[in-house]
């Protein structure tokens, strides 16, 4: 699978705006045939760990949602910000 980027970008800002862009690359991946238990796998988290994540039970580390987006063949990334004018 290839980095892909989202059609529409995901300003984060929380933890729970990291979980909702963790949770569309997650859909994405299964819409295209990954089981969660393959993201568990590729991304060394447990399938209880990665359940919790998507019933929004727990905030993942950053280390762990890079996996976690890797595994669906994403990349998290900083941007500088724009500025206002």
């Amino acid at each position: 699978m290839t980095s892909k980027q989202i059609e529409s970008e995901v300003v984060m800002k929380s933890d729970s705006d990291i979980v909702s862009g963790l949770l569309r690359v997650i859909a994405q991946a299964e819409k295209q045939g990954v089981t969660r238990y393959q993201i568990a796998q590729r991304s060394g988290v447990s399938e209880g760990q990665l359940s919790r994540l998507v019933n929004r039970t727990v905030f993942p580390r950053l280390d762990t949602a890079e996996r976690i987006a890797e595994a669906c063949g994403y990349e998290i990334r900083f941007v500088p910000k724009k500025k206002s004018t």
